[in-house]
């Protein structure tokens, strides 16, 4: 029988979402993923999620082998449980994905994983135009509840809007390594749909920022240039791990391994380095 991608139904979701739960945090890119997009599903104002976002299988067999891929746009998730043979299946199921049919596509994934990619990126001959490693820091609800958060005064804290999208692109260290239109919509759904922290001067100036990304993992801190070295970022990473602990959820963050300063901080604050996260985009030659 020829291997196939077969789309796990909406309604399963959270069925797989819950195999991930198990031997925490070992799996928490892959429930965090999950999540994040069943979170998204149920938004009412988020019907491209419902007609875009698809998740599928090797030949059905996710509840085995815990092995899926999500589809969104020009992006593309993906992890498994079963290591038999170096991720054999996969590599298989990654092998079945229409390369072809994409001008970009973006992958964020766990580093075990790799060499699976890797083959099928040898096999189909695909050019890599992005390629980088962050380090995954995690922090559990349990030390996050007791974070004190000390504002400037004057300052405010406060979740960012669609009015902030411009300046916040404007600003973002990424948009070169991703088009503009995909970076720009990317940014915008992360303010549209997933709970966000921005630290306003008296003023009402936006000065330091933090979003969460697809995979509900703190990304994009940010502050600005001329409010640098004076712990705003600090404030805000601090105030989203307490957020989130009181909704009963763990924090996690994706930080460039180039990133000095920011893993220090993460460090520094509490946040322990799990695994290395990669980050890798393809892009047809055409």
């Amino acid at each position: 029988m020829s291997n196939k991608l077969v789309e796990i139904p909406s309604e399963n979701w959270e069925e797989l979402r819950d195999l991930f739960a198990r031997d925490w945090p070992e799996h928490l890119f892959a429930y965090g993923v999950i999540n994040n997009y069943w979170n998204w599903k149920q938004q009412s104002e988020s019907p491209d999620t419902n007609s875009v976002v698809k998740l599928f299988s090797l030949n059905g067999s996710w509840r085995e082998n815990g092995t899926f891929l999500l589809f969104d746009h020009f992006e593309i998730y993906f992890y498994s449980c079963d290591e038999t043979e170096n991720y054999a299946n996969l590599t298989k199921a990654l092998s079945l994905v229409s390369w072809e049919n994409y001008l970009e596509v973006s992958m964020d994934f766990v580093e075990k994983h790799r060499p699976a990619l890797d083959r099928v990126i040898s096999s189909k001959k695909l050019t890599t135009v992005n390629d980088k490693v962050t380090n995954f820091y995690h922090m559990p609800k349990e030390i996050a509840s007791s974070m004190e958060v000390n504002l400037p005064n004057g300052y405010h804290l406060n979740r960012l809007t669609i009015n902030h999208l411009d300046y916040i692109y404007h600003l973002w260290p990424l948009r070169d390594s991703i088009s503009k239109t995909s970076g720009y919509n990317l940014l915008k759904r992360l303010i549209l749909l997933n709970d966000s922290v921005g630290l306003f001067d008296a003023a009402d100036k936006l000065v330091s920022w933090c979003l969460r990304d697809q995979t509900g993992a703190f990304s994009d801190l940010q502050t600005c240039q001329e409010n640098l070295r004076q712990g705003y970022a600090r404030v805000v990473v601090k105030e989203f791990v307490r957020r989130l602990a009181a909704d009963g959820d763990d924090s996690y963050a994706f930080v460039l391994c180039t990133n000095v300063n920011s893993c220090k901080l993460f460090e520094s604050i509490g946040f322990v380095k799990i695994a290395h996260l990669h980050w890798v985009v393809i892009r047809n030659k055409d």
